[in-house]
């Protein structure tokens, strides 16, 4: 795809979440549009953690290999709401400034303004929009719980990047057994390496939905030491996972 073309596309994104987010009640007219992809459907992946686990930092070092791999991406940041405007605080600006120039990236923040699931309304037609003009798109969540994990029903994969200030129980409240397709140890201190090995244990005993396993990561996402690795090795092979299972299901 050429620059001029990515360029085109990427305001396309940005029009047609707008008009999404302002009706969508008229989503499916709106995806129907003559200028709207029609063949298209990216692969979504949503990434959660609670406040400060480095999800932005992380992002940012993903996005670096995704476009290293030539795809094109979309990031939706869901952050809490400044009380006075409502807009999303910090979002994309502070951690992923560097992509703005990148012609091939999307970046939009929305603020939570209370809704549902600390997500924000309309995320799931925001997705199916953005979902029709790139090759990835990346959804950011404003915490990690079974309380606030609903974003997993919107992609295709869910990245997780479980709490290592806590222990087995800390890890079942956070749903990370029932939920996470792929897990990210952000390694920081020595603690964090033996968090690494409670997590990797306790992966080996959860199975989901047609026999995945989770799988744990070990990542710096500061330096972006291991991110490659979670990419290839984590996100791309649970989408080969759901497009072979697909593929059974056709098979007569």
């Amino acid at each position: 795809m050429t620059t001029a073309k990515i360029n085109v596309e990427l305001k396309k994104i940005a029009r047609l979440i707008t008009l999404i987010h302002e009706y969508s009640e008229k989503t499916d007219e709106l995806l129907a549009e003559p200028w709207v992809p029609q063949n298209h459907k990216a692969y979504t992946v949503a990434v959660t953690a609670s406040t400060a686990a480095g999800k932005s930092t992380l992002i940012d070092k993903i996005i670096t290999v995704l476009r290293k791999d030539n795809l094109t991406v979309a990031v939706l940041a869901i952050d809490p709401s400044e009380e006075e405007s409502g807009g999303a605080i910090f979002g994309d600006t502070m951690r992923m400034r560097r992509h703005y120039a990148d012609d091939g990236v999307f970046m939009r923040s929305f603020g939570s303004r209370g809704a549902p699931a600390a997500l924000t309304y309309a995320l799931r037609e925001i997705i199916r929009g953005a979902a029709r003009f790139v090759d990835v798109v990346l959804v950011e969540t404003a915490g990690a719980g079974q309380t606030d994990i609903r974003a997993k029903s919107y992609v295709d994969t869910l990245l997780m990047l479980p709490e290592p200030r806590g222990d087995i129980v800390t890890l079942m409240k956070a749903g990370v057994h029932n939920w996470a397709h792929v897990m990210a140890v952000n390694i920081r201190t020595d603690q964090d390496k033996k968090f690494l090995n409670l997590m990797e244990s306790f992966a080996r005993s959860i199975y989901h939905k047609n026999s995945w396993q989770p799988l744990v990561f070990e990542v710096n996402a500061e330096t972006g030491l291991g991110v490659e690795k979670l990419v290839r090795n984590g996100l791309y092979k649970h989408k080969e996972f759901l497009e072979q299972n697909e593929k059974d299901q056709k098979s007569p």
